[in-house]
């Protein structure tokens, strides 16, 4: 076996400067290196990295593109093949270089099962190449061990496209897919759905990095990519464009197989070669507003939330002061004859207690101390405090009721809960019992002015049966303005799906199907019918589309409930 000097002087001088700033992992041949790169992170936490092999050139010509994948689909050694050909790396100098580290941690702590969801920027300059290249690689999705995980690399990702130093343009989203794939599985919907909800409307340029493949049309893959009606770039031939990869770069070179191994690299060269073309004729795109769908995402998503939470808690107040009105109505001879009524009620309240058995990514929660509201509660992890929450938006929330200043808000390891317990009390009871505004709080501040308003009536004169009965008028009162309050807060959530639906590259993703099958009938419910129409409208997709939303959420519930355990 040749030496690693003696391939240094058999390689090109290029080549033989690359050796110089790497490391040899193995002998070969190919001889595999690891590039050494100047690292950095975007964030304080290192979930989004940059590293950087070698120096740009003032000419040079940087090109951006952004790789996703499912795990598995050889997207790693892509990164690097596509390395090798910035570099200028040939197949005669049976050689390799990595720049990435796949698979080089195996701790199993908190903190590195994180690791998988790290973004990492590849920078490559090569100095006889005018054509620099930035890398963009997320890690695979429909990680089995639960959906959080997705979400943490979408938050990431938004992360990179705000940062100072981050990424503001693409030239190409790189959707790696197997040249093997003949058919969409419930796991392959969920991760296109997932993957393509990230981006903005304006994002034409999606293409296909077909993998391991022999070189012959990929027939298979792409009829999954058309079932999946993939939104992505089109070829002359009226095809998803698609560009072929074989990932046997770094097989073992063996005489009688180095003609295919040959012609596979050539096949890499000449695809890159057609993809770095095609991409001089189209138009770079600003990531703005795919940052506007990732932050109007997060801000819906809480709003669902809240929203699902404050209807709970609203509903459960409204049975509370039927109850107390179906007992003035059973009572009422009791009461005009001033006799001292009592009634089991159920009081339902808001609590705050200690988040437990969460993940470490829903460990924290933005809550409102005026409004009693969890305004950003899944993954919640990354803001310093709660001005830095997602949900902010011009140092107020986007997300309570009373769209609070963020000052009036808290981050911490606690979070409102709904709970409830049967009391009897008697009439008077419950008029003396507000004296002591301590207590006010087990029926809310609608409730502490509704009785303090009957509590000065009853004072003045308790037998009399217009000021007792004016309970029953003034709880009626009371529940409309709880739905009212229920009304608000839908058409809030309402903007907002319809803000992103506008923008987003697939309105028609399960995520906004999802949400849209859950306002529907809360808005016919109170009688928005115009409102409810506008969602209608917005929900009526193709059947084959209604057919990928239910495979995606069927594994969509398959992953929540490998977090729950079930």
């Amino acid at each position: 076996m040749a030496t690693g000097f003696n391939r240094c002087q058999e390689s090109s001088s290029t080549v033989h400067d690359l050796i110089q700033k790497s490391k040899l992992i193995s002998e070969g041949p190919p001889a595999r290196y690891h590039l050494l790169t100047t690292r950095s992170n975007l964030d304080e936490e290192g979930l989004v990295r940059k590293w950087t092999f070698g120096q740009r050139g003032v000419n040079m010509q940087n090109k951006i593109v952004l790789m996703v994948g499912e795990t598995g689909t050889g997207k790693t050694t892509l990164i690097n093949a596509v390395t090798n050909y910035i570099l200028g790396v040939r197949f005669t100098d049976e050689v390799w270089f990595e720049i990435t580290e796949e698979g080089r941690d195996n701790h199993m702590s908190d903190w590195s099962k994180c690791q998988t969801t790290k973004i990492t920027v590849y920078e490559v300059f090569a100095q006889d190449n005018p054509i620099c290249l930035t890398v963009i690689d997320t890690p695979g999705y429909g990680d089995t061990r639960g959906v959080e995980y997705d979400k943490q690399i979408a938050d990431n990702l938004s992360k990179l496209f705000r940062n100072d130093t981050g990424v503001k343009e693409i030239d190409a989203v790189c959707l790696v897919v197997k040249a093997s794939e003949n058919r969409s599985t419930d796991r392959q919907h969920y991760i296109v759905d997932a993957l393509l909800s990230l981006f903005g409307k304006d994002i034409e340029n999606v293409v296909m990095f077909i993998t391991h493949s022999d070189g012959l049309p990929p027939k298979d893959a792409l009829n999954a990519i058309k079932k999946a009606a993939i939104p992505c770039r089109k070829n002359e031939e009226n095809e998803p464009e698609h560009f072929l990869f074989n990932n046997r770069q770094t097989e073992k070179r063996i005489k009688k197989y180095n003609r295919f191994l040959q012609t596979a690299w050539e096949q890499t060269e000449d695809s890159l070669n057609d993809f770095f073309a095609s991409l001089k004729e189209q138009n770079r795109k600003s990531l703005e507003q795919t940052e506007n769908v990732l932050t109007e995402s997060k801000r819906l998503e809480a709003c669902i939330s809240n929203l699902k939470d404050c209807i709970k808690f609203i509903e459960c107040k409204g049975e509370e002061l039927t109850q107390i009105q179906k007992a003035l109505e059973i009572n009422r001879e009791k009461i005009k004859r001033n006799e001292n009524v009592t009634f089991t009620v159920t009081k339902y309240y808001k609590e705050k207690v200690p988040i437990e058995d969460a993940s470490w990514e829903n460990r924290k929660v933005t809550s409102c101390s005026v409004c009693e509201e969890n305004c950003h509660e899944q993954n919640c992890y990354r803001a310093l405090n709660a001005g830095w929450c997602k949900v902010m938006k011009k140092k107020h929330c986007t997300v309570c009721t009373g769209k609070c200043h963020y000052t009036k808000h808290v981050r911490e390891n606690k979070k409102y809960v709904t709970k409830s317990n049967k009391t009897e009390v008697s009439f008077d009871e419950i008029l003396h019992q507000y004296k002591d505004s301590n207590k006010l709080k087990s029926y809310g501040e609608f409730d502490k002015k509704a009785f303090e308003n009957v509590k000065n009536k009853f004072e003045s004169n308790k037998k009399q049966e217009e000021e007792k009965t004016s309970i029953e008028k003034r709880l009626k009162e009371e529940l409309i303005e709880k739905e009212k309050k229920k009304a608000k807060l839908l058409e809030e959530a309402y903007t907002t799906i319809m803000k992103l639906s506008e923008i987003v590259l697939k309105p028609d993703s399960a995520f906004i199907v999802q949400c849209l099958d859950f306002l529907i009938p809360r808005a016919e419910e109170i009688g928005r019918e115009v409102v409810a129409q506008k969602l209608t409208d917005l929900r009526k997709i193709q059947p084959e589309s209604q057919e990928r939303v239910n495979a995606v959420m069927g594994y969509f519930n398959k992953l929540k409930n490998v977090v729950t355990g079930k």
